[in-house]
């Protein structure tokens, strides 16, 4: 096993990718994109632990994300995704799986609008069909950026909290301990860059109107999120599911947005049970039900 970091340039933006090279050469490589909170060298490594043995790992910090050159929101998600494919081409694999969580699940989304003959498998955590943020959702957000912008640090715990987290947003808020607290204690924490970059996330549009786009691919799709997940609704996400040839959609019980930071290891093995092979149950999962596709106004 070797690693190494591949830098890159689009457009005149500066960004790399962390390339974790496994034994197998034979075993299909997965790009992994992640939210905005994500960095290439930290994020993924415990979901790495859960993928079948010997599978290459790349992860990528793009253009306003992580370690990456700041992004104005003038560039789309159309852009990122143009960045995105430019580290894919760059590792010369013919076949790559792609995994999207987030705002890294809306720069795969567009990616599958320009889609290559080397992908083979594709899922996506804490997404939704566009366009997104909704009126509602947006307000919500731009009361955190207030909030933010005033030095109101409780009220940007508060709100930035209920939205990833949904109903868990008071689990172990006496105790002290588990994913919400180490959560508010990172949004707290964060430097006047990263505050920036999401302030541009929050602006950027990630469903450019007129975009052109291919028909999707005709590979398996799978699409999750948490049952309680309010930035990106089940019933929407499923509708995402719904508009791929061979797209699945499930949910996961008792959790909302955050289900990589909730529960870690069962995200780590819903991805590899889809990535590793056909089969008919998802572990940790199940269907949406017919009356819940209505989903929540966002």
């Amino acid at each position: 096993m070797s690693e190494e970091i591949l830098r890159l340039r689009h457009e005149g933006f500066a960004y790399s990718c962390r390339v974790n090279h496994r034994s197998d050469r034979a075993a299909p490589p997965v790009f992994l994109f992640g939210g905005a909170l994500h960095r290439n060298h930290g994020w993924a490594r415990r979901l790495e632990r859960t993928l079948p043995p010997g599978t290459t790992v790349v992860t990528v910090d793009l253009p306003g994300f992580g370690a990456a050159d700041p992004l104005p929101p003038t560039h789309d998600a159309s852009f990122l995704a143009g960045a995105a494919w430019r580290a894919v081409e760059s590792l010369g694999f013919a076949r790559y799986d792609l995994v999207g969580q987030c705002l890294g699940g809306f720069v795969v989304q567009q990616m599958l609008r320009q889609a290559r003959p080397g992908v083979r498998r594709v899922v996506l955590s804490g997404v939704c069909a566009g366009p997104w943020p909704g009126p509602q959702l947006k307000a919500r957000l731009q009361s955190a950026e207030v909030a933010s912008d005033r030095g109101d640090r409780a009220t940007l715990l508060e709100v930035a909290t209920r939205l990833f987290f949904g109903v868990a947003a008071d689990a172990g808020a006496e105790a002290g301990q588990g994913p919400v607290p180490q959560f508010r204690e990172r949004i707290g924490s964060l430097d006047p860059g990263v505050l920036e970059d999401l302030r541009s996330h929050l602006y950027r549009e990630w469903f450019p109107p007129g975009a052109p786009a291919q028909a999707p691919p005709d590979v398996p799709v799978l699409v999750f999120t948490g049952v309680d997940d309010i930035l990106t609704p089940p019933g929407e996400a499923h509708r995402l599911a719904m508009s791929y040839p061979r797209g699945r959609f499930v949910v996961v019980e008792d959790a909302g947005h955050m289900i990589h930071v909730e529960r870690p290891d069962e995200y780590g093995q819903i991805v590899a049970s889809h990535l590793g092979r056909d089969s008919g149950v998802i572990p940790h999962c199940r269907p949406l039900g017919a009356s819940e596709l209505q989903g929540r106004p966002a």
